[in-house]
């Protein structure tokens, strides 16, 4: 027979073992109601979004938050909490919040203003300087004109009295005697091609804004002579466009001037060019005629869709 002893002591290790489950089986009985009653609620709240007197429209977005479930394990309102940190969007949204200028370029041009109390300036050998507290605001300056004078000085030769006097050659520039420099050209081409900005409308702004009168004739003209010298641009980039073997081309006739119809050919590579490489070209004839020679010409041929 066994020992009384030994019975008894197996038995109180057995009930101590059977009382341990049943807490544990408590604690997550505990937590399947908790969990229980949140999703009771959620499902009225659900209920009455939908079918209330308000009618009101939930997002897909609103749906899946409310709808979100509680991790096992975890006590009433940690799931959805740890759910949020999981889900990208919710750090990012938090980083935004944290980080707000982090939408301003690093390289911006920083001007310091360095502001003193008054009484600093009344007698400054009386203070001692401690720190300094720093706040930014991000400011705009307008566009603004300048007169760039370039001085080339001339100089003879002190060696040799017979030497004509010598003067360094003026910059390379559109035209001989041209007025506009070339931060006037790029400026006035962003804003007629990028800004939708048309001449007149530019010429207005110089008059009104900055007093500056620069008439739209001599703007065309401008435009007319950057397009000469951005003509080996163009052609390098439809010798790259042309190089490929597949181009889309758009014949959509535009109005210009009025009374002629001149068709636009748009011809942009989508599948043989990476992206870095995709590029827009653009060329005007007077006729579909003369488009379908320009084709020819290029070696392009038409392949209409099954």
């Amino acid at each position: 027979m066994s020992d009384p002893a030994e019975i008894i002591h197996e038995l109180r290790k057995e009930n101590a073992l059977l009382r341990e489950k049943t807490a544990l089986q408590s604690e997550e009985i505990t937590l399947l109601r908790q969990e229980n009653a949140l999703l009771k609620q959620k499902v009225d709240l659900l209920v009455r979004r939908i079918f209330g007197g308000s009618s009101e429209v939930l997002s897909p977005d609103q749906l899946e938050l409310l709808l979100r479930g509680i991790a096992p394990g975890l006590p009433l309102g940690k799931g959805d909490a740890s759910l949020e940190e999981a889900d990208p969007r919710h750090e990012k949204e938090s980083i935004k919040r944290r980080n707000p200028r982090e939408r301003w370029p690093s390289d911006l041009p920083v001007i310091e203003e360095i502001l003193d109390p008054e009484e600093v300036k009344v007698a400054p050998l009386a203070w001692r300087f401690i720190g300094a507290e720093v706040s930014e605001q991000l400011d705009y300056e307008p566009a603004k004109f300048l007169r760039r004078r370039l001085i080339r000085n001339k100089y003879v030769s002190r060696l040799d009295l017979d030497l004509p006097p010598v003067i360094a050659a003026l910059p390379p520039s559109l035209q001989e005697r041209c007025l506009a420099a070339p931060g006037l050209l790029a400026a006035i081409i962003v804003g007629k091609y990028c800004d939708h900005l048309p001449l007149y409308r530019q010429e207005s702004i110089f008059l009104n804004r900055h007093g500056v009168t620069l008439s739209r004739q001599s703007m065309a003209r401008y435009m007319g002579l950057c397009s000469d010298w951005l003509r080996p641009i163009y052609d390098a980039m439809a010798k790259e466009i042309l190089s490929g073997g597949y181009v889309q081309v758009d014949e959509t006739p535009i109005s210009y001037l009025k009374s002629r119809s001149w068709p636009n050919q748009a011809g942009l590579s989508l599948d043989d060019l990476p992206s870095a490489r995709r590029c827009l070209l653009q060329m005007g004839e007077e006729s579909r005629r003369g488009m379908s020679e320009e084709h020819h010409s290029r070696g392009l041929h038409r392949h209409d869709p099954m």
